[in-house]
């Protein structure tokens, strides 16, 4: 691969820093993170909807299924919170950058 040739990689935005100094301006995902990044946009979009419904529902009824709802979607973000870091964990240390951890399944 050339230099002028960026790698087909998943990326999100670039570093703020431009300095030729500095070792990446670009941050590359891993398949996985972009996976659980994906999921965890889907259910961001999803309480978003939920909210909007909130605050229009007059029936406490409705009010408490929307609540509950909304409290498995916190939980199963936090799920893909501590997913999202063990992927980037995984990505560092396939990368040599973090020592292997008995902690990672690489496979």
């Amino acid at each position: 691969m050339s230099e002028k040739t960026p790698p087909n990689l998943p990326m999100i935005g670039t570093h703020p820093i431009e300095d030729e100094g500095a070792c990446s301006t670009t941050n590359y995902v891993s398949l996985e993170e972009k996976t659980i990044l994906d999921a965890m946009r889907e259910l961001r979009d999803r309480a978003v909807e939920l909210r909007k419904q909130l605050k229009g529902s007059e029936s406490p009824d409705e009010q408490r299924r929307i609540e509950a709802e909304l409290a498995e979607l916190r939980a199963e973000r936090s799920d893909l919170a501590i997913r999202r870091e063990q992927a980037f964990k995984r990505k560092m240390i396939m990368l040599g950058h973090l020592p292997p951890d008995d902690e990672v399944r690489l496979f």
